[in-house]
């Protein structure tokens, strides 16, 4: 029988397409719970070499004798230092106002310190703000010893302590804090 190898017969496959089943929530869930209870379990036993070793310090077979040369160790005296260096400033003197400004009109200023700020444009935004409550406000620019620049918000010059009050309470009337400097002229 001859056959003809031209063309060759076509079978016909059949193609079994499985699918996988994605895990469902309660699969997903009990896979968690699983995982817990052995981590419960498991965790005492990485304990144990640590409950071992403890008992074995806790139980010395030598003891060993205290240090007992005359090596004299330092005193430190900060704990002293702060306490006489300790300043209490009274929030309201009993000093009378007029008194200050004679001695300080001569050869001081005031101002008021409301804010110190690293970037530039927080202290325009703060000096905004007060030139809105009709304040004479001004940036000042600070560099430190460690060469960082802080923005100053400043509110001044003042002469009389009585100007210094009243701005004070509109400061505070606005919850803005403020730090009293004095310069000298």
């Amino acid at each position: 029988m001859t056959r003809d190898y031209a063309k060759k017969p076509t079978k016909v496959r059949t193609t079994k397409t499985i699918r996988k089943k994605n895990p469902t929530k309660i699969e997903r869930l009990s896979f968690l719970v699983v995982g817990i209870f052995f981590g419960v379990l498991i965790s005492p036993l990485l304990e144990l070499p640590k409950l071992l070793s403890k008992n074995e310090i806790a139980n010395p077979t030598e003891v060993i004798a205290p240090n007992t040369s005359d090596e004299k160790l330092p005193e430190f005296e900060f704990y002293t230092l702060l306490k006489e260096a300790e300043v209490i400033v009274p929030e309201k003197s009993n000093i009378k106002l007029d008194t200050i400004e004679k001695n300080s009109a001569i050869a001081d200023i005031f101002i008021l310190q409301t804010g110190s700020f690293k970037t530039s444009l927080e202290a325009d935004t703060l000096r905004k703000k007060l030139e809105l409550l009709d304040l004479n406000t001004s940036v000042e620019m600070f560099t430190t010893k460690k060469n960082e620049v802080w923005n100053r918000v400043m509110v001044g010059p003042f002469s009389s302590l009585a100007k210094i009050a009243e701005t004070q309470k509109v400061l505070n009337a606005n919850k803005i804090d403020s730090l009293l400097l004095k310069r000298k002229k």
